[in-house]
C-alpha cells in the first residue's frame, strides 16, 4: 500500500517535470507554479513588443479556506481540479480562445484571466464578462460542491488595464492589486482624488457630446445618430471608457448617464436634429424606477417626441433579471421608446440579450463586421444574425464599418443599416454638417447597392 503511494507521487511529479519542456501555449492555462519560466507573463510580453494590449481579471473566492477546513488532502487536490476545470469551460464560454492570453492560479482562492483587447472600447467589455463569468461559476460550483460542503461559495471579480509600464513584471503586479482591491471595493487613495474630479464633472457636466451618422443602406439617407460622449481634455477621465469604467466603480453610472442623456436632448433641440437620436444606456439606469418620470418630464419641457429617441443597451453591467429587464421595457415602449441591443455576435450574453429583450434594433458588433469581406465564416455569422432579425422583425445595424470592401458585403447581403469610419467619423453634434460628404456618400452608397443586386 505504501509503495503504491509513493510511485503515485512520484508519477505525479514527473508529470509535473515533464511539463518543463513544453511550449508557452500548452502551459497558457493553470501553469505549474514551480516552473523556471512563467509562460503567461512571456506572453503578455510578447503582445506588448508587437503593439498590442492586454487586461487582468482577477475572481477571488470567498471563504475558500473555511470551506475547505477539515477536508481531506485527496479530496482539496479533487475540488481544486474541478475548480481549474469549471473555470476554463466558463471562460471559453464568453471569451475566445485566441483571445486569452493565460489563466494562473495566484493563490488556492485567487485565479487571473489574462485577456488580449484590441481598443479600450474592448476593456470597457472586460468588467461585463467578468461579471458573467463571476455569475455562471458561482452556479457551477454550488452543483459541483453540493456533495462535500454545504456552504455555497461566492466569487468578487474586478478587471484592470494592463498598463505599459517599462517593466513588464511591475506591470502585471500593479495591475494584480488593483485587480485586488477592485474585488475588494477597497480603492487605493488616488481613488478619492479621482472622485473629486469626477463629482465636479457630473456637477458642472462638463462632458462633450459626440456623434456618429446611422446610414441608411438603402436610401443613402441619414437614419439616424449616435450619441458618443468624451470626459474634459486633459482629465483621465476624457477617455469615454476611463470614464463610465470610474462611474461604474463609484457606482454613479445612472447619475453620469442622467447627465449624458439630459446634455443629447439640449443638443437635439438646439441643433435641430429630426433624424433618430441613439443613447447608450446600462441596465443599471433602466433600473433606477424614477427614471421614465424624469425623462417624460425633460422631453415635455424641451417639446421633443419620445419616438425619436432609441435606447441602446449596453453590457457594462451584465442583466441578471431578464423578466424584469424585459417588464421595465414594456413601461418604456408604452410610452414610445424603442430600444437596440449592442455587440450583436459578441459571444453568447448578446444572443441571450436578444432572445430574452426582443429589442426594435440588433446592432451587429464590430469584431463580425471587421474583415469580412475576407472571412466566410463571419459571413455565415452575419447572415444567421440576418436571419434571427427578420424572424422577430428587427432592424439589423453593422457597427465599425471602415472599409468599402466590408460596406460591400453589407450591401449584398441586404444589411439594413451601417456606421463607421467608412461613413464618418465621430464630431459634434451639428444639423447639415458635411452637406457635401453625405450628398457624395449617399450616391456612392445608391451605385454600390446597383452593383451589388447585379451580383
Amino acid at each position: 500500500m505504501r509503495g503504491e503511494t509513493n510511485r503515485g507521487t512520484w508519477t505525479r511529479r514527473l508529470r509535473k517535470l515533464s511539463r518543463l519542456i513544453y511550449p508557452d501555449r500548452m502551459l497558457q492555462y493553470f501553469p505549474p507554479d514551480f516552473i523556471f519560466r512563467d509562460p503567461v507573463l512571456r506572453m503578455v510580453k510578447r503582445i506588448r513588443r508587437d503593439g498590442g494590449q492586454s487586461a487582468l481579471l482577477l475572481f477571488h473566492i470567498e471563504d475558500y479556506h473555511v470551506v475547505m477546513k477539515n477536508k481531506s488532502t485527496e479530496l482539496i487536490r479533487t475540488m481544486q481540479s474541478l475548480l481549474q476545470t469549471c473555470f476554463l469551460e466558463t471562460a471559453f464560454a464568453y471569451i475566445t480562445q485566441r483571445n486569452i492570453i493565460g489563466i494562473k492560479q495566484y493563490q488556492t482562492n485567487e485565479i487571473v484571466l489574462f485577456v488580449r483587447i484590441e481598443d479600450v472600447e474592448d476593456f470597457g467589455r472586460c468588467a461585463v464578462i467578468a461579471g458573467k463569468i463571476c455569475e455562471e461559476l458561482e452556479t457551477r460550483l454550488e452543483k459541483l460542491f453540493s456533495l462535500h460542503t454545504d456552504t455555497p461559495l461566492k466569487i468578487k471579480t474586478g478587471s484592470t488595464l494592463i498598463e505599459n509600464h517599462p517593466d513588464p513584471d511591475f506591470a502585471v503586479d500593479a495591475a494584480y492589486h488593483y485587480a485586488m482591491a477592485k474585488a475588494a471595493k477597497d480603492l487605493p487613495a488616488h481613488f478619492a482624488m479621482q472622485n473629486l474630479q469626477f463629482e465636479e464633472i457630473l456637477q458642472t457636466e462638463d462632458l462633450t457630446v459626440l456623434t456618429q451618422p446611422i446610414m441608411d443602406l438603402k436610401s443613402g439617407e441619414i437614419f439616424g445618430w449616435e450619441v458618443l460622449t468624451r470626459g474634459p481634455k486633459n482629465s483621465p477621465f476624457h477617455n469615454p471608457e476611463a470614464l463610465f469604467e470610474f462611474a461604474d466603480q463609484a457606482e454613479a453610472l445612472p447619475d453620469l448617464e442622467w447627465v449624458v442623456i439630459q446634455k443629447a436632448l439640449r443638443e437635439i433641440v438646439e441643433r435641430q436634429i429630426k433624424e433618430q437620436v441613439f443613447i447608450n444606456i446600462t441596465p443599471v439606469s433602466l433600473s433606477d424606477p424614477k427614471l421614465l418620470g424624469k425623462l417624460l418630464e425633460l422631453l415635455r419641457v424641451l417639446n421633443l417626441d419620445s419616438s425619436q429617441l432609441i435606447f441602446e443597451i449596453t453590457e457594462r453591467h451584465s442583466i441578471r433579471d431578464f423578466e424584469q429587464m424585459a417588464s421595465i421595457l414594456r413601461s418604456y415602449r408604452a410610452q414610445g421608446f424603442r430600444f437596440a441591443v449592442d455587440d450583436a455576435g459578441s459571444g453568447y450574453s448578446s444572443l441571450q440579450s436578444m432572445s430574452e429583450l426582443i429589442p426594435d434594433i440588433i446592432k451587429i458588433d464590430k469584431s463580425v463586421i471587421r474583415n469580412i469581406d475576407r472571412e466566410a465564416v463571419k459571413q455565415a455569422m452575419l447572415r444567421s444574425l440576418l436571419y434571427f432579425a427578420e424572424n422577430i422583425n428587427c432592424t439589423v445595424i453593422a457597427e465599425g464599418v471602415e472599409r468599402e470592401e466590408e460596406a460591400n458585403i453589407l450591401l449584398q447581403n441586404h444589411v439594413h443599416m451601417g456606421q463607421g469610419y467608412y461613413f464618418a467619423k465621430p464630431q459634434p453634434f451639428e444639423h447639415g454638417r458635411n452637406i457635401v460628404h453625405f450628398a457624395t456618400l449617399k450616391e456612392k452608397i445608391i451605385h454600390m447597392r446597383k452593383q451589388a443586386a447585379n451580383l
